[in-house]
């Protein structure tokens, strides 16, 4: 009997023992705690109308945020990164579908979004909610090899846009302080299906200071405010793969006129889906895997040749197109450019194509 009673406790241990490791699971987390989103100096445009995009998406030139996996047995069943908006400033502007908010100068907003290891760039627009004011940059769903590396970089661009009348700080300048803990960033895992996400400790973001360009507020005109361009009806079999364009590039033009002889540049501002194309308008009937290219078209003297491409909501180093001389909409000069339908997906799909920008005038 007292043998028995020996091997019991070393039957028990050994039970528990083999039970221990199992209480321990993976483990994901960020590598840093917070970041900075450095900004270039962007330039605004008084002619701009209110609520336009009026800057590209810009790459912070950090290296990203990196997340860690440690992989430890049991794995979670799913993982995802989500980006939550902070500082709202009450009920958010949507332009271009995007969620913005304001930045530290008034009459600027901005949104950020993010991208994880190389996927689409995603911001807040009210189709990705992870609870509040929030976006859930990418899941196991959309990124499989989220499951099974052990490391993921997140990479931040900022856009602004124009939400109102900017005060000069002194005469063609202003700027601002840094924004701090505007969001957080975190790794959220599920341990299984029926669990809820636990996110990991968050990563503040932080907005660096803003320095402001302030564009020419003079008095050139455009004699047509409103210019629609016709490229007709093209067949999906004149796409043969992305890039490649269809139909016939078709030119069109806008006709301005300043009170004296005046260097003009044109900016155009929209939703894009290549920095010179410009993204089709959302409708049940839309086509879709294309949208329409913008060239500079053939104005004697500008300072870019016929067939340049259009960098789309670029406000800075726009180039010189024509000098004006005629002074009134009788006498007004035409500046010419192009748009034609370009391949942007793998796939084309029939349909309505049409598309919408706002242009605006910078002169000396």
């Amino acid at each position: 009997m007292k043998s028995v009673f020996r091997l019991l406790p070393f039957l028990f241990l050994l039970a528990l023992s083999g039970y221990l490791p199992g209480a321990r699971a993976e483990n994901c987390r960020a590598n840093i705690g917070q970041t900075t989103v450095n900004i270039p100096n962007i330039k605004y445009l008084p002619t701009l109308p209110v609520n336009t995009q009026m800057t590209s998406a810009m790459a912070d030139n950090g290296s990203g945020i990196p997340f860690s996996c440690d992989l430890q047995l049991p794995t979670a069943s799913a993982k995802r990164i989500v980006y939550k908006q902070l500082k709202t400033g009450g009920s958010p502007v949507v332009i271009n579908g995007q969620h913005v908010y304001p930045s530290a100068i008034d009459g600027i907003g901005y949104s950020l979004s993010f991208q994880c290891a190389g996927g689409p760039m995603r911001a807040i627009d009210g189709s990705h909610s992870a609870g509040g004011e929030s976006v859930v940059v990418c899941d196991s769903t959309m990124l499989p090899a989220l499951m099974t590396q052990q490391q993921t970089t997140v990479r931040i661009a900022v856009t602004f846009y124009k939400t109102g009348t900017v005060q000069l700080a002194d005469g063609t300048h202003t700027n601002s302080s840094p924004l701090p803990q505007v969001g957080e960033v975190t790794i959220e895992q599920q341990a299984n299906g029926n669990a809820g996400f636990v996110a990991s400790a968050p990563v503040s973001i932080d907005i660096a200071a803003l320095n402001v360009d302030i564009g020419s507020s003079g008095s050139c005109q455009v004699a047509t405010s409103t210019i629609q361009v016709s490229l007709g009806t093209v067949n999906r079999a004149e796409f043969h793969g992305k890039g490649s364009t269809g139909g016939q590039a078709k030119r069109f033009s806008i006709p301005v006129f300043c009170p004296s002889p005046t260097d003009v540049r044109i900016g155009f501002f929209g939703v894009s889906v290549e920095s010179d194309t410009l993204a089709l308008s959302k409708a049940s009937n839309s086509a879709s895997g294309v949208g329409v290219k913008l060239t500079y078209g053939n104005n004697p003297g500008a300072a870019v040749s016929d067939g340049t491409s259009v960098k789309i909501n670029e406000a800075s180093n726009l180039p010189i197109l024509k000098r004006v001389t005629g002074s009134n909409a009788g006498t007004a000069e035409a500046i010419n450019f192009n748009a034609q339908y370009v391949q942007t997906d793998a796939t084309v799909t029939a349909g309505t194509a049409d598309s919408m920008v706002t242009f605006a005038l910078e002169y000396n």
